[in-house]
């Protein structure tokens, strides 16, 4: 009996795992990312400012960074890019990031500027 419990939470752990792990769409992380605007980059450590405040950012062999949902490293984030982070909130108030994403908002049409300013 007790065997087939260990069994079946063994399972039902293991389906939440798999779960967990191939959710790396932004989309399916909105309710946990941190959202701000990146104010600096310096090494292995962003500072995000949010709503409540700037937020240390700390990166790591294992953070994972997304542009436009294309896989791009730390290079490609620079001062004033909008971010979503998902990561672990130490204490300290730091988030340790695991995913940085930023989306790219569309290209706005050449000729519309000059559509709407006809004299």
């Amino acid at each position: 009996m007790i065997t087939r419990r260990l069994h079946i939470a063994l399972l039902v752990a293991g389906v939440m795992s798999v779960s967990l792990l191939s959710a790396h769409d932004e989309k399916l992380h909105a309710g946990n990312a941190t959202q701000g605007e990146i104010v600096s980059v310096a090494g292995n450590t962003v500072v995000m400012k949010t709503a409540t405040g700037n937020v240390k950012v700390v990166l790591n062999k294992d953070t994972k960074f997304e542009k436009g949902g294309q896989a791009v490293d730390v290079n490609h984030f620079k001062k004033g890019d909008k971010v979503n982070v998902i990561g672990t909130k130490l204490v300290s108030g730091e988030l340790v990031a695991k995913n940085v994403m930023m989306s790219v908002p569309p290209a706005k049409a050449a000729g519309k500027a000059a559509e709407v300013h006809k004299h």
